[in-house]
């Protein structure tokens, strides 16, 4: 039987052999055993010779059944002089100095989970769908154990640099070829050797293990402001409970600011400004805006300019260039107020990060905005920097993505004209009315296009702003008074000017201020408030909310000198006379030169012409009639009395 067993087996066996022969060259030609396949790695490393002091520390930690056996690994092998280098490189005299942790996070480093023999490596990078994905098939995960957790490290195939390298410069500015492992080469011959449980690489020179994105910038003099500002959002937190319900005690650190730069499984690219960038960037605003110290910065602008700095994923600067707009950081999109990737002047290695050092601050959107102004300018507006962090009086101030928002004038109390109460110190009700009057003075529409401020209306959130000559006026006609004609802060989505007192804001939902109150307060307008509400829009023209409208209010005169009597017509031909006068949504005539045709509610073209002290309307009809008084303001359009009737 077991004769028999022998001579059936052998047949199968050739043939599988004739089959790989034939079907699998190109695997043969990158797969080249040098050891027997009994041997696991840990054992390989000793039979060679030149790996003792690596192998021993293996040893000393208690992993060589766990290197050797329980997982499948790539090994990127340091030889015994890689090892002393490094030992001298970290401060210590001898091996034995080394703590424990810190020799197996070293371990750790040299195996990357899976077996990656060069040609697979190649393979990787040379069939990934997209640049944007080769750039992404070069990052690897090196052993986690227990509380020491896998880096990224990124294998660097020669296909790379064919493609690519200006990029692997932009991250050591020593360059690289052939096969590299970060900034580390490995050896040209000694490559592929097999093991049983993976694959060993040898290092043809040390591999530095790198640290992580807070501790790098942290060690890099050029950044540590940028540093500073890092450590002032860290925050601590207790790790997760076990089966048993232990609690992990370790103090795990983080960061508020949106992305956890501290987590090793989390990758990131920063584009990070150099000492002499920030000082070069809050030079202006030192000594009159700020407290003459980069120190004395709000959190909320540290905050805003790290979040500008900070992109999720490993970005290369020829993906920065490729892949604009796709890319951005947290704070929103940079690119339409820089191009990032030509101030990129060196690198900080990190294992979670890419660290680009920059020789200009990424400005974020927000700061590169009228809300910008707030923040920077704290020391002057301390009352609106409150506003801005307890109410949401920054709304529709900043672009985070591109033409997100109309351009804004923002019309701002500086805190010597702020009064009393102050913000902190108002109720609920106070609070809301003076959000309210602050939004008033945010005109939608930067002045700055037009020369300046100049005679007409301007629309706010709370009804339109009349301006001429200093003073701005609102719907109740009273004014307050431009302390400046100049900006004191302009960006590209706005600008701010001070003002002297507060606007009052239009009450959106009082019927009190519909267009038909408006028109039955006015005795002059009365037969034609009566008209309206025979003609059953009365109740239309009360609605607040979605719906405006814009009214061309024949006076009582008028009616009378052409002889028409509203409460002699019938229903269907009052309503059609009413529609008439009656245009579909708010028409403020703001700058006093408007000329156009608009459809009227019967759906007949109205035609509108004129100056400001010669405003006039031509009927579906052809009559043309004159305004007496424009621009009556309600909370759901506008009132235009006029002297005469189509």
């Amino acid at each position: 039987m077991k004769k028999r067993r022998h001579w059936v087996a052998l047949p199968y066996g050739l043939l599988l052999a004739v089959t790989i022969v034939a079907c699998s060259k190109n695997f043969d030609e990158h797969y080249y055993p040098s050891t027997l396949l009994e041997d696991n790695i840990i054992e390989v490393l000793e039979k060679d010779g030149r790996f003792s002091s690596f192998v021993g520390i293996i040893d000393t930690l208690g992993l060589r059944k766990t290197l050797g056996e329980a997982a499948i690994y790539t090994c990127l092998a340091p030889t015994d002089e890689h090892v002393q280098a490094y030992v001298q490189e970290s401060g210590y005299s001898s091996l034995a100095e080394v703590p424990r942790e810190q020799l197996e996070q070293y371990v750790n480093y040299h195996f990357i989970n899976g077996m990656y023999h060069v040609y697979d490596l190649e393979k990787r990078y040379r069939e990934a769908n997209s640049e944007l994905d080769q750039t992404r098939a070069t990052v690897f995960k090196t052993r986690a154990s227990d509380k020491i957790p896998g880096k990224f490290i990124r294998i660097f195939v020669p296909a790379f640099f064919t493609r690519q390298q200006s990029d692997y410069n932009d991250l050591y500015p020593s360059g690289g070829n052939d096969l590299m492992i970060e900034s580390a080469m490995i050896s040209e011959t000694d490559r592929d050797i097999d093991a049983n449980n993976g694959v060993i690489h040898v290092l043809k020179e040390p591999l530095p293990v790198l640290p992580r994105t807070d501790v790098a910038l942290m060690n890099d003099p050029e950044t540590s402001i940028f540093s500073q500002w890092l450590e002032k959002h860290v925050t601590y937190t207790l790790g997760e409970k076990d089966e048993y319900g232990w609690v992990d005690t370790t103090l795990y650190k983080g960061y508020t600011f949106g992305r956890n730069l501290a987590d090793e499984d989390i990758r990131s690219t920063i584009l990070a400004p150099t000492n002499e960038a920030i000082l070069a960037y809050f030079e202006p605003y030192m000594e009159e805006d700020l407290f003459n110290t980069i120190d004395s910065l709000p959190v909320r602008v540290m905050t805003s300019l790290l979040r500008a700095s900070v992109i999720a994923d490993f970005w290369f600067k020829s993906d920065l260039k490729r892949y604009d707009p796709v890319w951005r950081p947290l704070s929103g999109h940079p690119a339409a107020i820089m191009d990032v990737a030509s101030h990129i002047t060196g690198s900080v290695p990190a294992s979670n990060s890419i660290i680009y050092k920059m020789d200009k601050l990424v400005e974020s959107t927000e700061i590169n905005s009228v809300q910008g102004g707030v923040y920077m300018k704290f020391r002057e507006y301390s009352q609106w920097y409150w506003m801005f962090e307890h109410t949401p009086l920054e709304e529709g101030l900043t672009d985070i993505l591109r033409y997100q928002h109309a351009p804004k004038t923002v019309l701002l109390q500086p805190d010597g004209v702020w009064g009393e109460p102050l913000a902190q110190d108002m109720n609920s009700d106070q609070l809301e009315y003076r959000y309210q009057q602050c939004r008033t003075g945010i005109l939608n529409v930067d002045v700055r296009t037009e020369g300046g401020f100049r005679k007409r209306y301007y629309p706010t959130e709370f009804g339109y702003v009349f301006y001429e000559d200093g003073k701005i006026y609102d719907y109740t006609g009273h004014s307050v008074s431009l302390i400046s004609g100049k900006p004191t802060w302009e960006r590209g989505n706005g600008a701010i000017y001070e003002i002297d007192g507060y606007l009052t804001p239009m009450p959106k939902l009082d019927t009190a201020w519909s267009v038909y109150s408006l028109i039955r307060k006015d005795p002059e307008l009365s037969e034609f408030a009566k008209a309206c509400a025979r003609a059953g829009l009365g109740a239309e023209l009360n609605l607040t909310g979605f719906f405006t409208y814009t009214v061309l209010a024949p006076t009582n005169d008028a009616l009378a000198a052409a002889g028409i009597h509203p409460d002699l017509m019938s229903a269907e031909d009052l309503k059609t006379f009413v529609n008439a006068y009656i245009v579909p949504n708010r028409y403020v005539f703001s700058d006093g030169t408007f000329q156009g045709q608009l459809p009227d509610k019967n759906g007949d073209r109205v035609q509108f012409a004129g100056e400001w002290d010669g405003f006039h309307i031509t009927g579906a009809s052809g009559n043309m009639v004159t305004v007496s008084e424009a621009n009556l303001q309600g909370c759901n359009g506008v009132v235009h009395k006029i002297a005469d009737v189509f």
